[in-house]
């Protein structure tokens, strides 16, 4: 993804059912000591499809202009109705840099 940009990001946890679970997505700017976290139910939306829970996470303008240039962790927690959690592995999104730092607009 770039900076200023609003990227779809696909998610996928697979071979797991989180379709009633509440999940915590966290993205992770090391450089400048940041983390943004995103909601099930707020923030994106997941289905399982018998095999995987799928769904996708859009982001602002405003939220990749506040990465750095680089790559940031990401990693996924949950919660079950009946207490109980887990998370994901860390994984890695790059994001790329822009010369235009500021919010744009269509007309």
């Amino acid at each position: 993804m770039y900076q200023g940009t609003t990227p779809i990001i696909p998610l996928k946890f697979v071979g797991v059912d989180l379709s009633e679970a509440k999940i915590y997505l966290t993205i992770e700017d090391d450089r400048k000591k940041k983390m943004i976290t995103f909601t099930s139910g707020d923030d994106f939306t997941v289905e399982f499809d018998g095999t995987d829970t799928v769904g996708t996470l859009r982001l602002t303008q405003e939220q990749t202009l506040g990465l750095s240039p680089g790559n940031c962790d990401v990693q996924a927690r949950f919660i079950f109705p009946d207490g109980s959690s887990g998370a994901t592995k860390k994984a890695q999104v790059y994001v790329g840099s822009v010369l235009l730092k500021d919010v744009i607009s269509y007309g």
